[in-house]
């Protein structure tokens, strides 16, 4: 019976350090894009560190490994709360929605948007299977612009009651897609953005080559689409911090991921100062939940 407890012992004393390692490497990502993958497992990482802590509790190491825990889950979930003062819809209203690049059923996605009379929708995964729905939004949506990208699908921007007034050019194997438009408060630009997913996939080079982009552009910038990272990731602050804006919303659930079934939030909308409200929308025939954002019409700078 000692036997087995010490070796239990061992297993959970195994699993804390591992898991308090995971944790601490999940902040790393500026360092490598490795810190960005672990990021999306920070809390599970965190809830496995407090309960091997707590079975281990009588060991003022554990304890204290336990607590560390604790304080990274508080301050990662505290640090994405909504804003208080954000509680009042702004007029600016933007849909956000990764299509699924194989769903054929554009019906539902159509009739959502129409019915949320969204002023900007940015869509990713726009593949040869729901293409037609730029050209079925084109009444509604006259202002619009389209990139492609691989082989899941292209990205877009679509506008109505503004005028293009420039527009970035599309950038091979980048999924970025970017306009200027006049709105009644001044011009802005708006953006859709698919990045691949982080390491070992090539995501801190998009994001490299997304944030110049972003820092040639002048004025305000509201970008939104499918980050493939969390909001707490590195990836997701550089491209903030390129373009001058802040995720909008508290951290919300966005895409399931495959095998584990274990909720993420991916899909994220960028704006100055990070001001809005967001509100999850059904998945419609997509994997991945839609967004809906109220934000301030962006005021460009005196």
């Amino acid at each position: 019976m000692s036997r087995v407890l010490n070796l239990c012992r061992a297993v959970f004393w195994a699993l804390l350090i591992l898991s308090i390692l995971a944790l601490a490497g999940s902040f790393l990502g500026m360092v490598h894009p490795l810190g960005d993958s672990l990021s999306v497992f920070r809390v599970p990482f965190a809830g496995l560190a407090m309960i091997c802590a707590f079975i281990l509790r009588h060991d003022a190491r554990a304890a204290l490994m336990g607590a560390a825990a604790t304080v990274v889950m508080m301050v990662n979930w505290l640090g994405h709360l909504p804003d208080e003062a954000s509680g009042t819809p702004p007029p600016l209203t933007l849909y956000q929605k990764n299509m699924l690049w194989r769903n054929a059923g554009n019906d539902s996605l159509t009739q959502a948007i129409r019915d949320a009379r969204a002023d900007i929708v940015t869509l990713e995964e726009i593949s040869r299977f729901n293409l037609p729905i730029l050209k079925t939004l084109q009444p509604d949506y006259p202002v619009q612009q389209y990139c492609p990208f691989r082989k899941v699908g292209g990205v877009a921007v679509l506008a109505r009651g503004v005028t293009a007034t420039d527009r970035l050019d599309c950038a091979e194997d980048l999924g970025l897609a970017a306009m200027e438009v006049e709105g009644p408060t001044g011009r802005f630009w708006v953006a859709a953005l698919h990045l691949p997913w982080p390491w070992p996939h090539e995501q801190a080079d998009h994001v490299e080559r997304v944030v110049k982009r972003l820092e040639s552009l002048e004025g305000p910038v509201i970008l939104a689409g499918d980050f493939n990272a969390v909001g707490w990731s590195d990836a997701v602050a550089q491209i903030g911090a390129a373009g001058g804006m802040a995720r909008v919303g508290p951290y919300a659930a966005t895409f399931d991921l495959p095998l584990v079934n274990y909720p993420i939030g991916i899909d994220h909308v960028l704006a100055p100062g990070g001001e809005g409200v967001i509100e999850v929308l059904p998945k419609l025939a997509s994997d991945h939940h839609g967004v809906l954002a109220r934000l301030p019409w962006p005021r460009p700078a005196d």
